[in-house]
């Protein structure tokens, strides 16, 4: 059998994390990854996610639908995202994200190796 994994994101149920709602996709709990995590969240306007940093760990957010606004750096630095984005964000970066538009937004997460906790900073 293969080690490979196949989940249909639909049908998985969203879980509050970071203030937010995210459906954990891929992690060690959910098909044993070691080096990743990814997560999708569907924000409804004015949701999203609290600043927060991941201390040793990269993260990448993919919009697959809507706009919104991604707050970076110690500064906030305010950076617009909208549909087929994608924003690369280094490990020690606080940053999260809030829907401005007026449909949901849909964001993918990558992170890795993402095993340390995540520390928010609001």
């Amino acid at each position: 059998m293969s080690p490979a994994k196949v989940v249909r994101v639909d049908e998985l149920a969203a879980v509050q994390v970071l203030g937010g709602p995210l459906k954990p996709v891929f992690n060690p709990k959910t098909v044993g990854t070691k080096f990743l995590r990814f997560a999708v969240g569907t924000f409804a306007p004015g949701e999203g996610l609290v600043i927060h940093v991941h201390p040793g760990s990269e993260e990448v957010y993919y919009v697959i639908r809507g706009r919104g606004t991604v707050r970076l750096g110690e500064e906030r630095e305010e950076v617009p995202i909208e549909e087929g984005m994608a924003l690369y964000i280094p490990p020690g970066t606080p940053h999260g994200v809030k829907n401005t538009g007026d449909v949901e937004l849909d964001v993918a997460f990558f992170v890795a190796p993402g095993g340390e906790p995540t520390k928010t900073l609001e």
